[in-house]
């Protein structure tokens, strides 16, 4: 499901639940076990999804077993996001297929996302699938993504790699046969950094939106 190993300076998680990598909270909970236990060191951690899908986003079983699920699920959603915010070194996320909604999130929440061109999309789709996002992705949404991402969150419209990159889920998008390269080249220009420095500019710039998003309720499944 989530695995973990350091290599070449790098903390590498991987995603890999079988099939679409759907972000119940076992899963989430995995996943913050894997970066605070890579935060120890500082080196910087590669959040890694599989061939052809990223994240499907939440799993509805998690929705559909009650309140309390639904709630326990949302909030390890929160959580993950909140980790990744506040983690103190650099988080860089690696999308070679789907991502959407929940992991979009994800990407939202890194310091630098790659993606491949590819036969795929990113987004939020919510309103096409009849649900209401939880405040907290909306409000990471709305301080990450450039104005038709942040229109795009009402009208559930999603998008192809290219346009993921203009509208900001993406910070880089390269051939597929350029991946490895291209996250070869993100961690050694992240390792080139003063650790120090690099996680006092981040909290700066993280933290009015950390605070947002801490303060966004859950929705009331009651």
């Amino acid at each position: 499901m989530i695995t973990s190993e350091t290599r070449g300076g790098a903390h590498i998680i991987s995603m890999d639940d079988g099939k679409v990598n759907a972000l119940n909270k076992p899963f989430l909970d995995a996943l913050m076990a894997a970066l605070n236990e890579a935060a120890a060191d500082q080196s910087p951690v590669v959040i890694r999804g599989k061939k052809g899908i990223f994240s499907a986003g939440f799993d509805f079983k998690g929705f559909s077993a009650g309140a309390e699920s639904a709630t326990a699920q949302l909030q390890a959603g929160k959580d993950t996001i909140l980790t990744i915010l506040r983690h103190p070194a650099p988080v860089i996320t690696v999308c070679e297929g789907h991502a959407y909604p929940g992991g979009a999130f994800l990407m939202l929440a890194a310091d630098h996302a790659i993606g491949i061109h590819g036969d795929f999309v990113v987004g939020m789709n919510e309103s096409a699938i009849g649900m209401v996002l939880p405040l907290y992705a909306t409000t990471l949404g709305m301080a990450r993504l450039a104005p038709a991402g942040r229109k795009a969150i009402a009208t559930g419209e999603l998008f192809n790699p290219q346009r993921g990159l203009e509208i900001g889920y993406f910070d880089k998008v390269v051939d597929a046969g350029a991946l490895d390269a291209a996250v070869e080249a993100a961690i050694t220009h992240m390792k080139s950094l003063n650790a120090g420095a690099f996680n006092g500019n981040k909290q700066i710039i993280n933290a009015q939106l950390i605070k947002d998003v801490e303060a966004a309720p859950l929705p009331d499944f009651g």
